[in-house]
């Protein structure tokens, strides 16, 4: 998805990498993202202004949409091009249901101010039918 931040085009990958369906029926796992400018105090969207100096959220929600439980949910995203992590993320914020637990996984370094590289959510448990889990993190543009 090509998103376009003020002067900057930046890339954005984002996807459910993998999950198991606990049930032999399923339909949808539904992904959608949305990016709030924090500093400019903007709604969430699928396309902000933005400019050096800014913080921007990325939230990604996941939705079972199946008629079954789903489990080993890995979602994976980058942080973008000409941006940096704001802060360390932290997936036990108190937007996951309470059968989800989160651990982070960032493979191309620290998880912290400044990081620059991949990102990976592993959930373990089971995501309902019906109910939708929220993951976010914050990025400085450069």
């Amino acid at each position: 998805m090509l998103k376009y931040l003020r002067d900057f085009s930046v890339f954005f990958i984002l996807n459910i990498t993998s999950y198991t369906v606990l049930a032999s029926i399923s339909h949808d796992v539904v992904l959608t993202k949305t990016v709030t400018n924090i500093t400019q105090q903007s709604e969430a969207s699928t396309l902000i202004d933005a400019k050096p100096g800014d913080v921007i959220e990325y939230n990604i929600y996941v939705a079972n949409s199946t008629y079954s439980a789903i489990s080993n949910i890995n979602i994976s995203a980058s942080v973008p091009h000409f941006t940096t992590l704001a802060t360390a993320i932290d997936c036990n914020d108190g937007n996951l249901p309470s059968a989800l637990s989160c651990q982070i996984s960032t493979p191309d370094g620290v998880n912290d101010y400044g990081y620059q590289g991949g990102i990976i959510w592993q959930l373990s448990g089971k995501l309902e039918a019906g109910v939708t889990a929220h993951v976010s993190y914050q990025v400085t543009i450069k």
